[in-house]
């Protein structure tokens, strides 16, 4: 061993008994463990607890998902309990925050009961409130079953057993559910309640259902199902859709009331202003009063209603039934007009003022006792409204009009309620005519005036006028001319008629023609007054009359007849005399049983109270025909019953009676029908004369009568 090694292994000892004094001096004698204090534990059956948890999920590098509490506990099967809780949910650059005082969850941390001042919060501002509450993380739907409220905005509402589904942003309030939304001055603007409300805040939809009543401002909806469209900050509703029995009262607009199966209203982007109102099924609406007009309703199977700018009704669409009543107002009767469809358009600050019907159209005016009194049926009606006013209504497609007394009907009809009258006309296919209780006419067009049922009747003009039966009570109206048998229609034709209405004057023009049975009388013009009986025909008049006694045939320029005096006259107009020229005019002329008779002016005086001829009287330049007798003369008389003539000059003209080649003449002559008797009557002056006859030269040829 050399000497460096044994100085190394005395170092080494050396250190070895120094070190080991120096452990020992260190370590002394072993103390005792201080004592642990006992940990304040918030429930003894939890098998861990913690104070400010926190667990979170993330996707990419995204935060999903993320609950926070100040405190955690979790127990031996698996459950967790945790307390001021906080759960955040991100979803498309929407925040979801739910806190409540306490909750706990299950083994498997799905299901979170929340409990103690429970809310939902959205980043865009909603909130719900409640004091129960389930969340279920997988689904991100939290479940209130007791009360609820919430708030977003202007918007707020409330009910019990509620649903918040996160994903689809959808708020459901099943139970007793009321949504309220305010304006920014805190005016209520909205105001429903529902069984049920549903709010799409992704959709900005509100859904609400069973028994849905719903106060804006003064306007009040009742349906079985809402929906209503809301501005982005579904503080504003925009469209409203009313189902099951929807109705609505009041409101500001000019529809007072609106009922139907299904009503969607839409308003203006502001919500202040309805735009347009759209009913289906049994629908009907009311307008409000205003300075223009009264309360009208409009009813039928779908209604549209537009809008003007100024809040006004604009046009007015109607299908499968419409309806209008026009109220009583300003002197003016109910009116309701019926059809299968509806046009109806207005102008800004008016309301409606054109009205086009079409289908099945059938217009009634009512009468102080609520039955119908006028009624028009067509297939087509334009009118025009002035307020409460009904200005003129152009009916079309075949137009029956009726009331007390009075019937007509043609292709077109223009009705003027002002003027109170009527125009009917006919391009082709079915005549216009017209029926009171006196007369039927028919025409091309006839314009009839509803107060007297005067008219004026033009083109191919046809009538028919009632006789009054001789047991009618009223006998001063109706009157047919004597010479016609009463209680027996008479016809009459011209190119024109004006018939006066009331008393019964008829002027017919143009061809005009008079039938009834073998009775004819034809003229230029005839015209009738019915209430005296009178009748004249003028113009190249011609007639054939059936009397008792026989037919009568007779023409002139004029046919008159005159029932006080019950006598038909037959006269010429006068003609002026050409200087240096003898005056030369056509006879008149009848011609029957009692001869044949010419004259300047020749009456046949009917008998009273029979249809037979009492006397015939001639005047100037008369030549009467009696078999093979021919007796010429001034002035002419026949005595009927007698079967008399008296025949006399004019002035110092004598009269004269041809008779088998002999003539008499003296200044009056009486002959007599059945008999060859003669009777001569002279004077001092001259005496009568007979003497055998000469030839004559031939009478001027006078036109036969003309027979019907």
């Amino acid at each position: 061993m050399t000497s460096w090694q044994k100085r190394l292994r005395i170092g080494l000892a050396i250190f070895g008994i120094v070190f080991a004094g120096f452990v020992y001096r260190s370590i002394g004698e072993r103390r005792a463990p201080p004592p642990v204090q006992p940990v304040d534990r918030l429930d003894p059956k939890a098998i861990s607890e913690a104070k400010g948890s926190s667990a979170e999920q993330i996707r990419g590098t995204k935060r999903e998902f993320e609950i926070k509490s100040e405190r955690f506990l979790s127990y031996g099967d698996g459950s967790t309990k945790y307390f001021n809780i906080e759960i955040t949910v991100r979803r498309d650059e929407r925040v979801f925050v739910v806190t409540a005082k306490e909750a706990s969850a299950g083994a498997n941390e799905v299901e979170l009961a929340l409990t103690g001042g429970v809310k939902v919060k959205v980043s865009d501002g909603l909130e719900l409130l409640t004091d129960h509450a389930t969340f279920n993380q997988n689904e991100a739907v939290a479940r209130a079953p007791g009360d609820v409220t919430f708030t977003k905005g202007l918007m707020s509402g409330s009910g019990s057993n509620a649903t918040y589904n996160q994903k689809a942003d959808v708020l459901t309030i099943a139970e007793r559910a009321k949504v309220v939304v305010t304006e920014q001055s805190g005016k209520v603007s909205f105001d429903g309640s529902a069984g049920s409300a549903t709010l799409d805040r992704i959709q900005d939809l509100l859904f609400m259902e069973s028994t849905v009543h719903i106060l804006r401002d003064s306007q009040t909806i009742d349906a079985g199902k809402v929906m209503a469209r809301l501005s982005m900050n579904e503080d504003i509703i925009t469209y409203l859709e009313l189902r099951g029995n929807a109705s609505s009262q009041g409101g500001s607009g000019p529809l007072q009331s609106m009922k139907a199966e299904a009503i969607d209203l839409d308003y203006t982007d502001d919500g202040t202003m309805l735009e347009r109102a759209i009913l289906n099924g049994a629908a009907s609406f009311t307008t409000a009063p205003d300075e223009h007009a009264s309360s009208r309703r409009l009813s039928g199977g779908g209604l549209d209603v537009q809008m003007a700018a100024d809040g006004t009704v604009k046009t007015v669409i109607g299908r499968d039934g419409v309806q209008l009543d026009l109220p009583e107002a300003n002197g003016t009767p109910p009116r309701s007009i019926r059809s299968r469809t509806l046009d109806a358009g207005g102008e800004t600050g008016n309301g409606l003022n054109s009205l086009r019907f079409r289908g099945d159209v059938v217009f009634q005016e009512t009468s102080g006792r609520g039955a119908p009194s006028r009624e028009v049926r067509a297939q087509s009606l334009a009118a025009s409204l002035e307020g409460d006013r009904l200005g003129e209504a152009l009916f079309g497609g075949g137009v029956s009009f009726k009331e007390q007394g009075f019937d007509a009907g043609s292709f077109d009809a223009l009705y003027n309620p002002v003027q109170n009258a009527l125009r009917l006309w006919s391009e082709s296919g079915a005549r216009p005519y017209v029926t009171d209780d006196q007369i039927h006419v028919e025409a091309r067009q006839i314009d009839a005036s509803l107060d007297n049922h005067g008219m004026m009747a033009q083109v191919n003009v046809r009538t028919s006028l009632k006789g009054r039966s001789s047991t009618a009570k009223d006998s001063d109206t109706g009157r047919l001319p004597g010479l016609l048998k009463e209680g027996q229609p008479a016809s009459i034709n011209a190119d024109r008629l004006d018939y006066k209405g009331g008393n019964g004057r008829a002027e017919y023009t143009g061809n005009a023609t008079l039938v009834q049975g073998d009775t004819a009388i034809r003229g230029d013009a005839i015209v009738l007054d019915r209430e005296k009986g009178d009748m004249v025909a003028s113009g190249s008049a011609r007639s054939t009359l059936t009397l008792d006694t026989g037919r009568t045939d007779g023409r002139g320029d004029e046919i008159r007849y005159e029932e006080a005096k019950r006598t038909v006259t037959y006269s010429i107009n006068p003609v002026a005399p050409t200087s240096g020229l003898t005056v030369s005019a056509p006879l008149t002329q009848v011609s029957g049983p009692d001869g044949d008779l010419r004259a300047e002016r020749i009456e046949i005086v009917l008998a009273t109270g029979a249809n037979a001829v009492d006397r015939l009287e001639a005047y100037n330049r008369v030549t009467m025909v009696l078999g093979s007798r021919t007796a010429t003369g001034g002035r002419m008389t026949y005595h009927a019953k007698e079967e008399r003539y008296v025949m006399s000059g004019t002035g110092a003209d004598s009269v004269s009676i041809r008779e088998s080649c002999r003539d008499t003449t003296g200044r009056t002559l009486t002959f007599f029908k059945s008999t060859e008797r003669i009777l001569v009557d002279g004077n001092e002056t001259r005496r009568t004369e007979t003497k055998p006859c000469t030839p004559r030269s031939p009478a001027p040829a006078q036109p036969s009568p003309v027979a019907r």
